[in-house]
């Protein structure tokens, strides 16, 4: 699932006819305030670049309006504000070009429904598969009303089920949104299991014990990733996020390993989109989530990280 190497299609500033936007200084807020359309005839370029400890680099040369970046250059991708799948792409600091997705209308300036927090989203892989009375089914094809078997509750029913895609622009703008990826057996999975960094998994080892005084605790998959049995993966095509919501917090089971339903409080809600947020208030008010009793005592990212949780 993981790309070391992800290509992207871009269109260099040249390329661009960009209005002068009043008091607008330089092409992030250029692009935020203005309508961005290419010029007749602009021809995409296609931008190679490397995932590594350091963040991303350019995997080959390229030449961008006229500027050649050697292989190794630093690059950054950054979401456009008000415009939902733009993006501002810069190569050593400095701005270098467009990337968009499909989302973007060319001259448009859609309401952007951008979560406030994006990298709090906590969900599963579409493909992630979730126990049932009636055996495991892939999380993205769970709707509500459907019932998933839970550790204390036996049969339960989901209440909401949202759905997120999210592009591989978006995982590059973002980083903290690319999934964990836990290799099979090691957090009691049978399979690769894919979830987003902010999912909590149940801890029912002697580590609960150990470090924290508890017999069972919830800690988010990110402050578990080791580069070995866990770590953080970048899927080249993006990949659909589930978020599973029940009449109460729930553990159950995905892909036989022990994991939360959502669980929103502030933090939670901050990762959900608006029109996300509106259908989840539909089936549960806000107010209800916000008071809501975790099924297990939760640890913070901090906390976690700095005992370097092992398997």
């Amino acid at each position: 699932m993981s790309a070391p190497r992800i290509t992207v299609s871009v269109f260099a500033l040249d390329q661009l006819l960009l209005p002068k936007a009043a008091g607008a200084k330089g092409w992030s807020a250029r692009l935020a305030e203005a309508t961005p359309r290419l010029i007749p005839g602009a021809l995409p370029c296609t931008l190679c670049l490397a995932d590594g400890p350091e963040g991303l680099t350019l995997a080959s040369p390229v030449v961008l309006s006229g500027t050649t970046w050697e292989t190794g250059s630093k690059a950054q991708i950054e979401s456009v504000p008000r415009h939902r799948g733009l993006y501002l792409v810069r190569i050593g600091g400095k701005p270098a070009a467009l990337a968009c997705d499909d989302t973007w209308v060319e001259g448009d300036i859609p309401a952007p429904d951008r979560p406030e927090a994006p990298e709090a989203l906590a969900a599963y892989a579409a493909e992630t598969l979730i126990d049932t009375p009636d055996g495991p089914r892939p999380a993205g094809s769970l709707v509500a009303g459907d019932l998933i078997t839970t550790l204390a509750n036996g049969s339960r029913p989901l209440r909401w089920v949202g759905r997120r895609a999210v592009t591989a622009l978006d995982l590059l703008a973002h980083p903290g949104l690319r999934p964990v990826e836990f290799a099979p057996g090691t957090i009691g999975n049978d399979r690769p299991l894919v979830v987003s960094p902010q999912q909590r998994m149940l801890i029912d080892d002697w580590r609960a014990a150990v470090y924290f005084g508890e017999d069972q605790v919830l800690v988010s998959a990110q402050a578990l990733v080791d580069d070995h049995g866990a770590r953080l993966v970048l899927p080249e095509a993006g990949l659909d996020y589930v978020i599973l919501l029940c009449d109460r917090h729930e553990v159950l089971l995905a892909e036989g390993a022990l994991s939360e339903s959502f669980h929103p409080g502030p933090t939670g809600l901050a990762g959900l989109t608006r029109a996300e947020r509106a259908a989840l208030a539909d089936a549960v008010p806000e107010g209800d989530l916000i008071r809501r009793r975790a099924a297990f005592p939760i640890v913070r990212n901090a906390e976690a990280r700095a005992l370097r949780l092992q398997g």
